[in-house]
């Protein structure tokens, strides 16, 4: 049996992988949309690919184009101001002698766009055409900008480049990577006689310098990918997470998620828990998930502890804990609710008003304290 080309066909963790933009595009475009000081949003899919690969499936560029439209048409026919870029220098590996970027300005134009929604088309280098869509999203008065870097490989992609998207703090970027093909060289970057592999040594010296460590497993090497890219980006306060795609034949994929902003953090793992209901980490192509994420993590015992480290923990103190941890509020909620019931942990108003509720949420209004009972 013939294995299936992934630049014309769209593979399983492919297809995951889509579902995973496409459902988080929509969330982003309708807080956007109700957010008054944005004036513009920005969607930059600068490797963009075929638009429309083989038996008809759609790429990531129509994908976009139609969930602009069902947001039009969800909201009464009104949506914010947008621009969209697609870009790719490549040749059509499905229509001989045609452009790929040809490719998806055809097939995009056939759907309806709005008169505020401007898309443009590029065939330009990648590297040369990122700085562009930099320096118009931070020049652009109270505009905000989603980057999709989905590239064939790794090549192309560098850790500075990243950084250079998101100095800004009006930025958010989802960065697709082939975890188990780079961890397959990673631990050989060192080696003198390392050869043809470059971008690979360059990416990794980049995160960790010149002595990187060992990596155990592709899930480590994603871990430590994380965790690096964390301590890269701390000083622009960026969070940062992963989405890991796993097909047959251990080929790991994981897509990383980047944003300054909190709530944007928030909304990616509720896209994320969306698709992976028991775990919220990433989407397995045969095979069930069959065990509850919060038991496997040991997520309770982690939150107790950090509450008890202190006097009291505030709210907003708790409601960050829990997204930096994977968790949704609800989940801390649910924690939380149930240690109330038990008697472990004590609410105390910080604001001078009765305490009803948790309030782990965004920017609550309300200050409340909770506060480990001291006989436990």
């Amino acid at each position: 049996m013939n294995q299936l080309d992934p630049k014309t066909h769209l593979l399983e963790h492919s297809e995951a992988k889509l579902k995973l933009y496409d459902t988080y595009l929509a969330k982003y475009l309708n807080i956007l949309a109700r957010t008054p000081y944005v004036e513009r949003i920005f969607v930059f899919d600068l490797l963009c690919g075929e638009g429309i690969l083989r038996e008809n499936a759609k790429g990531s560029p129509i994908m976009a184009l139609e969930t602009i439209k069902d947001h039009y048409y969800s909201n009464n026919r009104s949506c914010p101001n947008i621009t969209v870029w697609f870009n790719d220098i490549g040749q059509s590996e499905i229509e001989h002698g045609v452009l790929k970027i040809d490719r998806v300005k055809r097939f995009g134009e056939k759907i309806y766009r709005p008169q505020n929604v401007n898309v443009e088309f590029f065939q330009e280098d990648y590297e040369s055409i990122y700085p562009k869509a930099v320096q118009l999203v931070n020049s652009t008065y109270r505009a905000k900008g989603l980057f999709f870097i989905d590239p064939y490989g790794y090549k192309a992609i560098k850790p500075e480049d990243i950084r250079n998207m998101l100095e800004g703090n009006n930025t958010e970027v989802l960065l697709w990577l082939p975890a188990s093909f780079m961890y397959r060289f990673a631990n050989s970057v060192t080696r003198s006689d390392f050869k043809g592999g470059e971008p690979l040594r360059e990416f990794i010296f980049s995160l960790f310098g010149s002595n990187p460590p060992t990596f155990k497993s592709v899930y480590d090497f994603i871990e430590q990918i994380t965790g690096s890219f964390r301590a890269y980006l701390r000083e622009l306060g960026i969070f940062v997470d992963t989405f890991t795609l796993e097909r047959g034949g251990g080929n790991v994929y994981s897509l990383f998620f980047f944003t300054s902003h909190i709530k944007g953090y928030e909304t990616m793992l509720a896209t994320k828990w969306d698709m992976d209901e028991n775990r919220g980490k990433g989407h397995t192509i045969d095979k069930t998930l069959s065990f509850s994420e919060i038991q496997l993590s040991a997520y309770p015992q982690k939150l107790m502890a950090f509450i008890a480290s202190t006097e009291y923990r505030t709210n907003a103190e708790i409601y960050k804990f829990g997204l930096e941890n994977g968790f949704l509020p609800k989940h801390t909620n649910n924690v939380l609710r149930k240690w109330k019931k038990e008697g472990r942990c004590e609410l105390i108003s910080l604001d001078g008003q009765p305490v009803r509720g948790n309030h782990i949420e965004y920017n609550s209004s309300r200050r409340v304290g909770f506060k480990v009972k001291q006989n436990l």
